[in-house]
C-alpha cells in the first residue's frame, strides 16, 4: 500500500486502524497501538479508507491532511496533548493522520453528549481560523499565528528568561508548516528569521523555539500591528 502523502519520509511506517465495525476488536487492537509510543512520521490512518476510530493525543504531534491527486497536500490541524482527532461523517476517513513526533494515542471510544459536542466546536472554531488564515492573512501573520498556535498546545514556561517566555517543540518541519500555512519553505524559514531579528522568538535549533513576546506576535498575528523591519 502507497503512502499518498507526498511528505512522508521514505523511512515512514504504517499503522493499519481497524474500520469502526465491530468495536470490542476495534477496542483491543487500537489498544495495542497506544500502549507503545508511536515514532515520528508514523501513518495513523489514510484519506478514503475505511473509517477509523476516534484518538486522544496523550504526548507527542499528530498532523491531519488532505492530498490533491497532485501529489500536493494541504495540513488541515496539528493536534497536540489533550486533543481528539478522527471526527467526522460517513464510513469513509475525509482526511489522513500521522505523527509529527514520539506520540502516544489513546482509543476515544464512542464520543457522545458534551463531550462529542465540545470536540466538533474545537473542529469547527479551528477549521474557521485556518479558513481565515489562508484566505485573507499574509505571511508574517500565518507564521506569527502557527507559532502562537504551537505554542499554546506544547508550550512550557521557559527557564532563565524574562516573565512570559514560553518554549516549546516544534514538532512540525518547515515543510510541514508551509504545507499547512499555504507558503513556500523559504518563505516560512525567513518569517522566522525575521521574528527571531526584531526579538519576538528565539531558537538555536530549529525545533526547539521560544516565545519572548506573545503579546506582540499575537498583534501580528490578528494584523493590528506591522512586523517592524529588524536591524541588519
Amino acid at each position: 500500500m502507497l503512502d499518498p502523502l507526498p511528505h512522508s519520509r521514505a523511512s515512514s511506517t504504517m499503522v493499519s486502524m481497524p474500520p469502526m465495525g465491530t468495536a470490542h476488536q476495534d477496542t483491543q487492537r487500537a489498544d495495542r497501538h497506544s500502549a507503545a509510543r508511536l515514532p515520528p512520521r508514523t501513518t495513523i490512518f489514510l484519506e478514503g479508507f475505511a473509517r477509523s476510530p476516534l484518538y486522544r493525543v496523550i504526548e507527542g504531534c499528530v498532523a491531519t491532511s488532505q492530498a490533491l491527486s497532485d501529489g500536493r497536500r494541504q495540513i488541515i490541524d496539528i493536534v497536540g496533548p489533550g486533543r481528539v482527532f478522527g471526527l467526522g461523517l460517513g464510513d469513509r476517513n475525509h482526511c489522513s493522520a500521522e505523527t509529527l513526533g514520539w506520540t502516544r494515542l489513546e482509543p476515544y471510544g464512542d464520543c457522545a453528549g458534551p463531550l462529542l459536542e465540545m470536540a466538533l466546536h474545537e473542529m469547527l472554531a479551528r477549521s474557521q481560523a485556518l479558513t481565515m488564515l489562508l484566505g485573507r492573512k499574509t505571511a508574517s501573520e500565518r507564521v506569527a499565528f502557527a507559532i502562537l498556535d504551537l505554542a499554546g498546545q506544547f508550550g512550557r514556561p521557559a527557564r532563565q528568561r524574562k516573565r512570559g517566555a514560553v518554549t516549546f517543540h516544534l514538532y512540525p518541519t518547515r515543510a510541514d508548516l508551509a504545507d499547512w500555512l499555504g507558503l513556500t519553505i523559504e518563505t516560512v524559514s525567513r518569517c522566522f528569521t525575521r521574528l527571531k531579528r526584531v526579538g519576538f522568538i528565539d531558537f538555536q535549533t530549529s525545533d526547539l523555539v521560544t516565545l519572548l513576546e506573545p503579546a506582540s506576535l499575537a498583534r501580528v498575528a490578528a494584523g493590528d500591528g506591522h512586523l517592524p523591519l529588524p536591524s541588519i
